[in-house]
């Protein structure tokens, strides 16, 4: 341990002889997403899973389908690390909407839902769906129930970002934007030798967030070691990177939480 990293754990009020963390204590160093969760969310979503349909103003609008959504999470969350459950009831709403020339009042239907995802290790998701009864009849009121699930489902989904198709949504010449950069740019490629100042500066980087955070030296790598299999000094940039910003978003919900109390 260099004579900085005391110091800087004797700032922090760390222990440099602090005891071998426990199996349950092993990811408080890290916000509960791991980081290969965190790094796949960080992608830009695939427009090849994109559909497209005409809304307000005659304009082309992209969007996810429901299956390509639960399909995404399964993929990125994993089978069993995410689910989701209607919260209260499903409400069939009548709206009424007044011609302002003719003073002509016409009634529709639709049905409102609200669904709550929950993803291990993450804040639960909670989100608004709607959907039109464009046929009243038996089998039109069934398609309007699943569609307003549906849409509150993908809804609370988009809160993690572009692979459940955030960016898609808002202004079309925007997300035309966002599709054809993701389409045109090259992928990052991984430095096989990447400069070492750099891994330096994750290094230290991260075990000054685990000192932040109350953690020994030894405690982070022993910690990395459990979350990686591998030391600290074998993990490339890209290896590091996501366990920084881990354990940045980790750092910062504690103190949110001291404030909070």
């Amino acid at each position: 341990m260099t004579n900085g990293t005391q110091r800087n754990e004797s700032t922090n009020g760390v222990r440099p002889d602090a005891a071998p963390l426990g199996d349950r204590e092993l990811d408080l160093l890290w916000d509960s997403l791991p980081p290969r969760v965190t790094k796949e969310l960080e992608q830009p979503l695939d427009p090849a899973l994109e559909s497209s349909r005409r809304g307000r103003g005659n304009r082309i609008y992209p969007y996810l389908e429901g299956h390509v959504a639960i399909a995404q999470a399964n993929r990125v969350f994993g089978f069993g690390g995410w689910g989701y459950q209607v919260v209260g009831e499903v409400n069939l709403r009548e709206i009424r909407n007044g011609d302002a020339k003719t003073g002509e009042v016409r009634t529709s239907n639709a049905y409102a839902a609200t669904v709550r995802v929950d993803v291990s290790g993450a804040p639960s998701r909670t989100d608004v769906g709607f959907h039109a009864v464009n046929d009243d009849t038996v089998e039109g009121h069934e398609t309007a129930y699943k569609g307003a699930v549906t849409d509150a489902l993908k809804r609370a989904l988009r809160s993690f970002g572009d692979q459940f198709g955030n960016a898609l949504y808002g202004d079309p010449a925007k997300a035309a934007a966002v599709k054809e950069a993701a389409v045109n740019s090259p992928g990052k490629e991984q430095s096989e030798d990447p400069a070492e100042p750099q891994l330096e500066a994750l290094r230290t980087g991260l075990i000054n967030l685990g000192a932040e955070q109350g953690f020994g030296e030894e405690q982070v790598r022993e910690a990395t070691r459990s979350r990686t299999g591998k030391d600290l000094e074998e993990l490339t940039v890209d290896e590091l990177e996501p366990l920084v910003k881990s354990a940045a978003r980790k750092l910062k919900e504690r103190q949110q939480e001291q404030k909070a109390a």
